[in-house]
């Protein structure tokens, strides 16, 4: 795989977060973008009476895309980095604070990090998620690869890999953007959907009677 960089004369119209770089009118301006929750109206749940107590490991993401830079596929093993389009903040960071959010609302869950709340530690379940793909590629397509795991009491209850994608574009970051945003949305909700169901079981087997025993 080879990183090839790229500066992108045109400034573009759209932005998230904009720093003017200019030196005397020559240089353009830098652009930064970040990924954002789901909001409340987007099909979320009602907030149940007492909220599960959920733990989440810090997001792991592709070396590759463990950089400022946004990173997209040019051909088959030739990826760019567009040094004139930026996230705001470490795309790890980003993605683990939208999950939590959006968990927080979607389960709905009280949600903690594993890695800095004593809290964390009573949580019924944890949660790891590691993103294997996270780019547009070079049809304009955004694509997420996704695997996460749900454990309770150091016991795996689930482990799941998932693929998303989503139309986007090949030069337009906004569009690029938002197109990765709604995979990673899609993701979190089928996250969410699996601990819904996990919890839902553990009660059903909690109030199940049992069976009689022969005399």
């Amino acid at each position: 795989m080879s990183l090839n960089r790229i500066v992108l004369l045109p400034p573009l119209s759209a932005l998230v977060i904009s720093l003017s770089g200019c030196i005397g009118g020559s240089t353009p301006m830098s652009q930064f973008y970040l990924l954002e929750p789901i909001h409340a109206t987007d099909n979320a749940p009602s907030p149940a009476e007492a909220k599960l107590l959920i733990a989440l490991a810090p997001v792991r993401i592709p070396k590759y895309a463990d950089r400022p830079q946004i990173v997209s596929a040019t051909a088959q093993n030739t990826y760019q980095l567009s040094e004139l389009n930026r996230w705001a903040e470490a795309l790890d960071e980003n993605m683990t604070r939208v999950l939590m959010e959006n968990l927080s609302l979607l389960v709905p869950a009280e949600m903690q990090l594993t890695n800095t709340s004593n809290l964390a530690k009573q949580a019924k379940y944890r949660i790891a998620v590691n993103i294997l793909e996270f780019y547009v590629d070079p049809k304009g397509q955004a694509k997420l690869n996704a695997q996460w795991d749900v454990t309770q009491d150091g016991k795996k209850l689930s482990s799941q890999q998932m693929s998303y994608q989503s139309p986007a574009s090949t030069f337009n970051y906004q569009v690029m953007v938002t197109a990765l945003n709604k995979c990673l949305s899609n993701l979190t909700r089928d996250i969410a959907t699996s601990l819904r169901q996990l919890d839902d079981a553990e009660k059903s087997q909690s109030t199940s009677p049992k069976a009689a025993l022969p005399s």
